[in-house]
């Protein structure tokens, strides 16, 4: 009787699990884990994308430049990675590896934005506008998506930490 319920809650928590894009998730953690890591992936894919231009911009102006440039832009690549991953893991636990991809996958768009840059930009006059609308599309997703995320973790995590403060008492003999 037992094993029939647990059979049929497992049931009844898959009939009523939120669907994303035809994903099926338990929980409506594991649903907004993954709209965050769906929307760090497609900023950041539009923010890796002119990093790539301005590595090949810098490169143009001197290697040792577009050296620096490069190296300094692959270190930040790391927690951007991390961004995506951590979040995907929230969603997909039980599938690293496909964090991995969808972390990987966003900075591939830095070399085809630098060899869209050597193929059609000459002229890098614009490389500023380009950075700054990326500036600009980054500080949204920080403004609209990673602060009230981060808000929301807080206030669960405080919810959390008084909740145990308030289940633990302490008796004192007089």
């Amino acid at each position: 009787s037992n094993n029939n319920n647990n059979t049929n809650n497992e049931e009844k928590d898959t009939m009523i699990a939120p669907i994303y894009n035809n994903v099926p998730f338990k929980t409506a953690e594991q649903q907004r884990a993954w709209r965050l890591a769906m929307v760090l992936f497609l900023s950041l894919v539009c923010h890796n994308f002119p990093e790539g231009l301005a590595v090949a911009a810098s490169t143009r102006e001197s290697s040792q430049l577009g050296l620096s440039v490069m190296i300094g832009i692959m270190l930040h690549n790391i927690p951007e990675g991390i961004a995506i991953a951590v979040p995907c893991l929230a969603a997909y636990p039980n599938r690293p590896c496909f964090a991995f991809a969808l972390a990987s996958l966003s900075g591939w768009a830095e070399p085809v934005g630098a060899l869209v840059s050597l193929v059609l930009f000459t002229n890098v006059d614009h490389l500023p506008n380009i950075l700054a609308m990326v500036a600009g599309i980054m500080i949204m997703v920080a403004l609209l998506e990673l602060y009230p995320e981060a808000l929301r973790h807080v206030a669960k995590d405080n919810i959390n930490h008084n909740n145990n403060n308030n289940t633990t008492t302490t008796t004192t003999s007089t």
